[in-house]
């Protein structure tokens, strides 16, 4: 019977130390060109509607080979889902909230980048936002660096970054606090996390040898001034006007082909993107330990009857 997915199953499903050690694993095979070969996303437009189907390549899932299909119904309809189906008969075996699985496919990645690039022994974590990006952000970092014992959060509404401070709190047992300023914040930090593009974050503003991580993609670029190495999970569609801008993949640093750093101080600002087929892989592994540690809520399709 297919299952359904809240955001808080989602959660669930994803915050558990051995799945996501088999999650980092996944990624540094794909940088490593040593994942399984997956085919592109197809996108369908639906002329007649608002709406957009984006449908993934096979990937190995909970019951054999399966594939995502991502359903994108416009600002002004519902939620966007993800529906995981089986490549032989079109069988479905789950549906998922489309925000959720999101955050946490891109905060995964950030993860194992931290790894590789944070200073030693990172002890604070500076998050700007509060959305569900930087809550799968917030569970993936403290799973990656298992060094940090305090978050300072930045967000825009007093009252939802008081929530979210609280809720962080009881999750991962850190000590959270909420930060007015955000430029205060990143000073102080060891790894600063841009998760919402608001407030906007500025590189030189981090501590020497911190770590910016930029899922969002919004950071400023740098002004001259302490050294920043930039470093970036997929290649630029196009090449910078500065040639000293250009960004250096990760896969070079998980390869030991470069170092993420010249020397000590300087500052890391990881720009976040698409792995090709690393949305297939995920989708399909979440909801396939969401079947095996029976979370979600069964999903009864036809008639139970006459």
């Amino acid at each position: 019977m297919p299952i359904m997915l809240t955001s808080e199953d989602v959660d669930d499903a994803f915050d558990d130390e051995a799945f996501m050690e088999e999650r980092f694993s996944d990624v540094q095979r794909l940088l490593l060109g040593n994942g399984p070969a997956l085919g592109p996303e197809t996108l369908v437009l639906l002329p007649a509607t608002r709406c957009r189907l984006t449908v993934g390549p096979h990937a190995p899932g909970p019951f054999g080979r399966c594939f995502a299909v991502r359903l994108d119904q416009g600002a002004d309809q519902s939620a966007p889902r993800v529906e995981l189906l089986l490549a032989d008969d079109g069988s479905l075996l789950g549906l998922v909230d489309a925000g959720a699985l999101d955050g946490w496919r891109s905060a995964i990645p950030s993860g194992l980048a931290a790894r590789y690039l944070a200073p030693p022994v990172p002890s604070l974590l500076a998050l700007l936002g509060t959305g569900e990006p930087s809550w799968s952000c917030l569970l993936v970092l403290h799973r990656a660096l298992p060094s940090l014992s305090e978050v300072h959060v930045v967000g825009r509404e007093p009252r939802r970054t008081r929530d979210f401070a609280d809720a962080a709190a009881l999750r991962t047992g850190l000590r959270v606090r909420v930060c007015d300023d955000a430029r205060t914040a990143a000073g102080g930090a060891d790894v600063v996390a841009a998760t919402g593009g608001d407030p906007p974050v500025r590189a030189e503003w981090l501590a020497a040898g911190a770590l910016l991580i930029d899922q969002a993609a919004t950071a400023a670029p740098a002004a001259p001034g302490p050294h920043v190495r930039h470093i970036s999970l997929a290649a630029p569609c196009g090449r910078s006007a500065d040639p000293r801008q250009e960004p250096l993949l990760l896969a070079e640093i998980v390869a030991g082909r470069a170092l993420p750093r010249r020397n000590g101080s300087d500052i890391v600002h990881y720009q976040g993107g698409e792995l090709a087929g690393w949305s297939a892989i995920a989708a399909a592994a979440g909801l396939g330990h969401a079947w095996q540690r029976d979370v979600g809520i069964p999903v009864r399709l036809g008639r139970t009857g006459p």
